[in-house]
């Protein structure tokens, strides 16, 4: 409703067409933009002689189809992330336009399809935001008695007052606006309505037949052809025109239904004078209230616009809008000017857009009117006699609605179609109902794809900084959600963006920031991008050293939950690269902490529970790996952390304990599989150079095993040292009761947990290697050696170290059991069973 619309908030201004529009919030250099091409190629300037179809075959070799929106993502984080709360209205903008960049990527004929519409709703939604909240912090006359100083005023300045002071009316103009900008949009975008060819001359073909009457070059003359040329020729004679003039007739007329649904009114007329049926431009401008226009000589003639017998056109209007034989769009057309809802309807063929513009259109004119009736003596030079207004008033009734009854009514007629999220969340919107998006974002979350979850994320932080975000919790959980997902799609262990996600999880509380920011650095296992991912953190500001704690942690979890139960549909091989990449990524994670300035502390806590997961999974060579690991990030370990750190001193327990059992393993393989084999004996009838190849192979064998024995001896006493590292560690090994708890970055509960394990490990190692060092001495038949074995005992009963305390029974009496095999061997050699010399006297 064309109602002077420089006085309104004007929604068409912020859908600017392409030919206006900025381009830089894109790099577009990869993109070729479509208008041109559909509008000065060749191809398209030769219609009449080829097909559509092949048209478009053609030219789509100049187009570059790309996908309906790729990259919104990071065009959205460009813009979010410096948008401020005092330039809102500047960042819907953006965002909306953002969108119909992604849209100009497809082709066309494509761009409003099933498949890509989402992208236009999602722009349509950005700019309706932009509509509403322009109006809402727009300062407007709260009375209409402050506009009204004259006693008499034109119509349009009436009405023009009514739209300032009524903030429900000025609310369903802007609606309108926003449903013919967007329609606009999508004319333009589209070009898809059929071209209406301007010739100056309407009913061309009718005129032709006319001229040339019953001579006889015309053999197909139709006696139910109308006979004249004037409008009102086919009803008055009750007879039809030439076929092709009515084809013509019904292009115009649903191209200028189109033209008005778009919100170009002026194009509409312009376009009925350019097909030679300048009457109905004149019949759909009727509706124009009565104005005077400025003169700057008082007595120069006044000159008007607008319609003096406005009333009077309404009711011969509603003529056309009614009659049965009437082209549907002319009837729709007539029927939204006048303020007839029933023959906009048929045009509107069950569309929500359509619906609601044609309700909202009816609505202002109803109301208009009212105003005008009850202003009738302010109205200067209003000329409709009472007796037409009577009659308008009993034909034209049309039912004031609210908003909400409005969308009652679309709703009705939507023939069984719901609305798209979208257009729930448009009319929540319209309504001012954000607590109701909130609440059926709750619904949303779980169900709706991705690119709609993205849409609420950003919905919910312009919102933000509007002021208007009545449940916090909700718009939390959608924003995690959108993280959430941004996180998913890393599948290869990398991030070309940290920046992005790092900005999106700082929205959220800071707890859930953390475990947030934690799963990323759980999805990163590259490390060339585990620098960016802190730096981005940083920026951020979120706690990354608390994040990377949780990342070790889960990384621990993991391999308790994982290591070992692999897929029994895997191969040997295949089990074993599974999991040498989880240990990899397990110990790898402590990397994150090495990245972060005054973490040793934490990364020696969390390294000693790593280490200790992968002893308690007997996987010795991961705990090695990841001591090793320690020492390679933090060289400058011993001089950094404090002597009595409780940390320090595990690590170094941890440290000694695998180095004994690496020790062992070594020794272990050098007397397996070191030991050279003996030759074997020579048969009987061997010859006597034989005998003397054997002799010279058993001498190199002899030396041989005279080498190994002293490479086993040494490595037995290296082996046996580290052992008794183990056992004889200060004040105990693994036990720390003198020691400093340095870190405070850990609960209560991960320190009795620690506890809890440090007892366990005792109990599971002591025994263990005390075992080991019986095998080593034990693995010959040394007298000395088995001597040793027994002075094991004393070590194991000692009160100063205690250690049978943690021997259970059954480790006991295995221990035992191997001191007694050493007594037994002393006492075949001749020594007592403590392995001394037996004194006969």
């Amino acid at each position: 409703m064309n109602y002077d619309r420089s006085l309104q908030l004007h929604s068409s201004q912020h859908t600017p067409l392409r030919n206006k529009r900025s381009k830089h919030l894109l790099q577009r250099e990869d993109t070729l933009n479509l208008s041109p091409i559909l509008n000065e190629t060749s191809i398209f300037k030769t219609l009449n002689d080829t097909s559509l179809r092949q048209v478009l075959d053609e030219s789509s070799v100049l187009v570059n189809t790309g996908n309906a929106g790729d990259g919104l993502n990071e065009a959205f984080f460009e813009i979010i992330q410096i948008s401020r709360s005092c330039d809102v209205l500047d960042t819907l903008a953006r965002l909306s336009q953002v969108c119909c960049d992604s849209l100009e990527l497809v082709e066309p004929w494509n761009r409003y399809n099933a498949h890509n519409y989402w992208l236009a709703e999602e722009a349509n939604t950005w700019k309706l935001l932009h509509c509403l909240y322009a109006d809402s912090i727009t300062e407007h006359p709260e009375s209409l008695d402050n506009l009204i100083t004259e006693p008499t005023l034109s119509q349009q300045t009436l009405v023009d007052a009514l739209f300032q002071s009524d903030s429900e009316l000025r609310l369903l103009q802007l609606l309108v606006d926003w449903l013919e900008a967007t329609a606009s949009y999508q004319e333009e975008a589209t070009k898809t309505s059929a071209p209406v060819i301007g010739n100056n001359i309407h009913w061309g073909n009718t005129l032709h037949q006319l001229l040339i009457g019953s001579s006889l070059f015309n053999k197909d003359k139709n006696k139910a052809m109308v006979t004249c040329m004037d409008p009102d020729a086919p009803r008055r004679q009750k007879k039809s025109l030439h076929s092709d003039d009515l084809k013509d007739d019904n292009d115009l007329c649903k191209r200028i239904f189109t033209e008005v649904r778009c919100g170009k009114f002026k194009e509409a007329v312009s376009l009925c004078i350019s097909a030679g049926q300048a009457w109905r431009g004149a019949v759909i401008q009727g509706w124009i209230l009565l104005h005077y226009l400025s003169r700057e000589d008082e007595n120069a003639p006044l000159e008007i616009s607008g319609n003096p017998s406005r009333d009077l056109w309404k009711w011969c209007s509603l003529g056309i809008a009614n009659s049965v034989s009437e082209n549907i769009h002319y009837k729709a057309t007539v029927g939204i000017l006048c303020g007839h809802l029933a023959s906009a309807i048929q045009a509107c063929q069950g569309n929500w857009e359509d619906l609601l513009w044609a309700h909202l259109r009816v609505q202002i004119e109803a109301r208009v009117d009212k105003f005008l009736r009850e202003h009738h003596a302010t109205a200067d030079a209003n000329t409709t006699p009472m007796d037409v207004l009577e009659l308008l008033q009993n034909e034209l009734q049309v039912e004031e609605l609210s908003l909400q009854q409005v969308f009652g009514a679309v709703k009705s007629l939507m023939d069984g179609k719901k609305e798209s999220n979208y257009q729930i969340c448009q009319r929540h919107l319209m309504l001012g109902n954000v607590r109701a998006i909130m609440q059926d974002s709750l619904q949303w979350i779980d169900t709706a794809e991705e690119r709609f979850i993205r849409f609420l994320a950003h919905l919910i932080l312009i919102l933000r900084q509007m002021g208007k975000d009545p449940q916090h919790d909700v718009g939390d959980r959608i924003l995690e959600k959108y993280v959430t997902q941004l996180i998913d799609k890393l599948m290869d262990g990398s991030i070309e963006c940290p920046e992005l996600i790092a900005y999106y999880t700082s929205t959220v509380p800071i707890d859930r920031q953390i475990l947030l920011y934690a799963d990323l650095m759980d999805h990163i296992h590259k490390s060339e991008y585990r620098q960016g991912v802190v730096k981005a953190g940083v920026g951020a500001g979120i706690d990354i050293a608390a994040s990377a704690r949780v990342a070790i942690k889960k990384a621990i979890t993991d391999i308790q939950q994982g290591y070992g139960n692999l897929d029994l549909t895997f191969t040997q091989t295949s089990a074993v690269e599974k999991d040498k990449t989880l240990i990899t990524k397990v110990i790898s994670s402590l990397e994150w902490l090495s990245l972060i300035t005054n973490q040793l502390q934490e990364a020696l806590w969390l390294s000693n529970a790593m280490i200790r997961t992968f002893i308690f999974i007997g996987n010795t060579n991961a705990a090695l790996a990841c001591v090793a690991n320690v020492s390679q990030m933090f060289p400058d370990i011993f001089n950094k952390v404090p002597t009595n750190a409780s940390e320090l001193r595990e690590h170094l327990c941890l440290k000694a304990y695998l180095e004994a059992i690496e020790g062992f393993a070594t020794w272990y393989r050098h007397f397996i599989s070191g030991q050279p084999k003996d030759i074997e004996p020579l048969p009987q009838d061997a010859t006597f150079s034989d005998k003397v190849h054997h002799e010279q192979r058993c001498a190199q064998v002899a030396q041989m095993k005279e080498r190994w024995l002293n490479a086993v001896q040494h490595q037995s006493r290296h082996t046996k040292n580290l052992l008794y590292n183990v056992l004889l560690f200060p004040s105990g090994w693994l036990q720390d009761e003198n020691d400093s708890i340095t870190s405070n970055n850990f609960s209560e509960d991960e320190k009795q947990e620690r506890i809890k394990q440090l007892e366990t490990l005792r109990r599971l190692c002591i025994p263990e290697v005390v075992i080991l060092i019986l095998k080593i001495l034990q693995s010959g038949e040394d007298v000395e050696s088995h001597k040793e074995a027994l002075k094991l005992c004393n070590l194991i009963s000692g009160e100063n170290r205690g250690l049978y305390k943690v021997f259970t029974k059954s480790k006991l009496m295995e221990v035992l059991d191997r001191i007694k095999e050493s007594s037994l061997l002393l006492l075949e050699k001749g020594k007592d069973m403590v392995g001394y010399e037996i004194n006969d006297e």
